[in-house]
């Protein structure tokens, strides 16, 4: 299991409440009202965004994937290993 050291480890709740507030601040993503995460088996980034309710435009849903992937980065899926 690799872990950087900078990780902080969140509860999956934890994870989605942090992953919707980072996402409303983005453009086009100010209506999202619920984020599901799940684990993610492969080593690495522990967690990925499953759902984003309700869907965003095709730009919207790749900027805000690709800005949650400083969020995956910094934070892991307590309790999961990766």
């Amino acid at each position: 299991m690799t872990i950087q050291a900078s990780q902080q480890a969140l509860s999956k709740s934890e994870l989605e409440r942090m992953v919707l507030a980072y996402i409303r601040m983005l453009p086009g993503s100010q209506h999202v009202q619920h984020v599901s995460i799940r684990a993610r088996a492969q080593t690495g980034r522990n967690w990925t965004v499953l759902e984003i309710e309700p869907a965003l435009s095709t730009r919207a849903d790749s900027e805000a994937r690709n800005a949650i992937s400083a969020l995956q980065a910094e934070f892991r899926l307590a309790g999961e290993d990766a």
